[in-house]
């Protein structure tokens, strides 16, 4: 197991993601220039120091972090439809799912929208995970 198992589960399940109408995602290293108008992702993983649980060298591994998607939009728009997607992705990730070797280990969530400069809005959506590699 290893931290680009885990990055591949994540972008594959919210590339598998059934929203209509289906958002732009910007996939990191690959996509940067957000659309002109409408709604957007921008997907991160940060992986967290990991525990070991045993004294064994060769035992398991408490593996901690979070998923996180960035719902983009314009001023202008209003808050609701992004908003309802981040809901959306709140609810596809529902505890207890499994993200390649690790589990979502508490109920995700949105936090408030953050402005990022004139043009750009941002809502985040945390998927804390957790599991024993």
């Amino acid at each position: 197991m290893s931290t680009t198992d885990i990055l591949e589960a994540a972008l594959s399940a919210l590339n598998a993601f059934p929203y209509s109408p289906t958002p732009t995602i910007l996939w990191p290293g690959i996509q940067s220039s957000p659309p002109d108008e409408g709604i957007w992702l921008v997907p991160g993983l940060f992986p967290n120091e990991t525990r070991d649980i045993a004294w064994d060298n060769d035992s398991c591994v408490d593996t901690r972090g979070f998923f996180q998607i960035l719902v983009y939009y314009r001023p202008g728009q209003g808050q609701i439809e992004p908003s309802e997607l981040a809901d959306a992705l709140v609810s596809y990730f529902p505890k207890g799912s499994g993200i390649g070797p690790v589990r979502v280990r508490k109920r995700p969530w949105q936090s408030p929208a953050v402005v990022e400069d004139a043009d750009r809005i941002f809502i985040p959506v945390t998927v804390p995970y957790e599991g024993l590699t």
